[in-house]
């Protein structure tokens, strides 16, 4: 029996501009999560220490300190460290991100592989043997995935003390959006006509398959464990990684998968719809809103519907004093609308004039109300 930790998406250098006043913890946070899944392996008694592809953001602008540090972290894992090339820090040999990051496993004890060929790679765990097929990026963009060479080698299957690990990058057919077919697309019917007991699969950044933390799944044959720690609002998950352990009994192999969620800074992107029946419609709705949310948190609220006059002309302050809390927040209330009423109407036009006769008409429907309010004051301008 073997266990192997697996993750990926991990885009150390990723430099998170869009959060100006925070970035220096966000580029932190990633990598006090890679130092604490390290380890975690060493706790779980992993034996393999497997990055699905995307370690880094990019080829070309990693600093150079920031590589040197992934090294460290990583070289402190007392098994083997597996790291397989993805779309975003794909390999061809002339890119200086994977220079600098040979340049420092010069310095480290020779636990930490960079697989980069096209071949099977063994390692021995005590008396069991690991083969490893690895399905690597040359480039950021294909419409055909690395697999080939693997559907042709001679897998042998159900030896006693082996396992066959393919490790893969890219997109799952039906798992992961790839619209244009150009992220190394694969099928799952692909994936399960190779021979391998199992595989190790990045690039989407959602868990498959989706399990509930310190859940324990059994049977599966493709494990993608999502981003290490969550990259930005449009990815909604907590930043997990997986346990996962092959056996082969008696010629019968079987695997089982636990999630460990790994990630320090979590992103909510909600949405909140108020209808302006209390005078704290907006702080009720937002209160219960953010209700149990981790203060360690970046929230963003798209607010849509009508308030009473006073509580929308105090919007600002509400946010403030229920968001502030968290690392940082930002709202979205072009669709709010202070609620208009027949006093305000009034206020504004005569009570016998067409424009107050003609916008009272949509009284019952303040989305019409709201749109003949707009129209007649585009029309006053």
């Amino acid at each position: 029996m073997i266990k192997i930790f697996v993750t990926g998406d991990n885009h150390i250098g990723k430099k998170y501009n869009r959060y100006a006043t925070i970035k220096e913890q966000l580029i932190k946070s990633r990598f006090d999560s890679m130092d604490a899944m390290v380890e975690k392996a060493e706790q779980e008694g992993c034996s393999l220490f497997v990055v699905t592809g995307d370690l880094f953001d990019n080829v070309s602008s990693i600093k150079i300190t920031d590589v040197k540090q992934v090294v460290d972290i990583l070289s402190k894992f007392s098994g083997n460290v597996l790291v397989l090339p993805g779309n975003h820090d794909y390999y061809t040999g002339e890119e200086k991100l994977w220079k600098d990051f040979e340049k420092y496993l010069d310095n480290q004890p020779n636990n930490i592989t960079i697989l980069n060929e096209y071949r099977a790679y063994e390692f021995e765990i005590g008396d069991e043997i690991a083969i490893v097929y690895p399905a690597y990026c040359q480039s950021k963009h294909s419409r055909d995935n690395n697999l080939g060479w693997i559907k042709e080698s001679n897998i042998a299957v159900d030896s006693a003390g082996t396992y066959n690990i393919g490790i893969a990058h890219g997109a799952i057919e039906g798992v992961t959006p790839d619209m244009r077919e150009e992220y190394f697309l694969m099928s799952e019917t692909e994936l399960n006509a190779i021979p391998v007991d199992a595989w190790l699969i990045g690039h989407t950044h959602i868990q498959y398959p989706i399990l509930n933390e310190n859940e324990v799944g059994e049977g599966y044959k493709i494990f993608n464990p999502g981003t290490h720690e969550q990259t930005d609002l449009h990815n909604n998950t907590e930043g997990a990684c997986f346990i996962v352990e092959l056996d082969n009994y008696q010629g019968v192999s079987t695997t089982k998968v636990n999630k460990i969620v790994s990630g320090q800074v979590r992103y909510y992107d909600m949405k909140l719809v108020v209808k302006s029946e209390s005078d704290k419609e907006l702080y009720n709705g937002i209160e219960k809103l953010v209700a149990g949310i981790d203060v360690n948190s970046i929230v963003r609220i798209n607010i849509e519907g009508f308030l009473k006059e006073e509580e929308y002309r105090d919007r600002g302050k509400i946010y403030e004093e229920l968001l502030a809390r968290f690392m940082f927040y930002e709202v979205e209330d072009s669709e709010l609308s202070e609620e208009i009423t027949i006093e305000k109407i009034r206020a504004e036009y005569s009570e016998l004039s067409f424009a107050a006769q003609f916008m009272e008409k949509f009284m019952d429907n303040p989305v019409e109300l709201k749109m003949a309010y707009q129209l007649v004051n585009k029309c006053k301008e």
